[in-house]
């Protein structure tokens, strides 16, 4: 499990990252998958209003190069790399793999010891964080598309990205309201 990222970098090295979902050429993300990447609040927060439980597990927590998915946005060869998966009622649905460059864990030592709390619902009990716009991406992974998005965010003027990939069994989990 730990070589899931390696393994979907390595399957798709030429990702066309855009800003708006409509422009993907090829696959189109059903009803809920679309919902579910274009939510700008906490992912958590709308699993739990919507009833459903979830874990998040840490696949990887280490020093590293800039990984494949962000390349374009940071390139270094210190950064702190945590690769998480979320499960929804215990099917595997969002991997996410978030680079922290070196400066910004200087200045936040607090990103090393969030283990299988969310980098979200952390985030957003701090003040001066705001986010980026989110860019899209499908990867194909053995003839399955699989939507990501990525998007930065700034703590204090420091920054640090996030890559989430969205796997086909999210689309099954709905808000109550939809």
């Amino acid at each position: 499990m730990n070589l899931l990222f390696e393994q979907i970098e390595s399957s798709s090295p030429n990702v066309i990252w855009l800003d708006k979902i409509e422009k993907m050429p090829g696959f189109k993300p059903n009803p809920s998958i679309k919902s579910w990447l274009t939510e700008t609040r906490l992912l958590t927060n709308r699993i739990k209003k919507s009833g459903y439980k979830h874990t998040i597990r840490v696949l990887r927590e280490e020093l590293g190069a800039t990984p494949t998915l962000l390349k374009n946005k940071h390139q270094s060869e210190i950064n702190y790399i945590r690769e998480i998966m979320l499960s929804i009622n215990n099917d595997a649905c969002l991997f996410a793999q978030t680079l922290v460059p070196k400066a910004t864990l200087d200045t936040h030592r607090w990103i090393k010891s969030l283990g299988d709390q969310p980098l979200g619902e952390k985030l957003s009990t701090l003040p001066k964080v705001s986010r980026s716009v989110f860019e899209y991406a499908c990867l194909e992974l053995s003839g399955v598309p699989v939507w990501a998005r990525r998007s930065s965010f700034e703590i204090d003027n420091t920054f640090l990205w996030v890559a989430e990939l969205f796997l086909p069994a999210i689309g099954g989990f709905k808000n109550l309201d939809e």
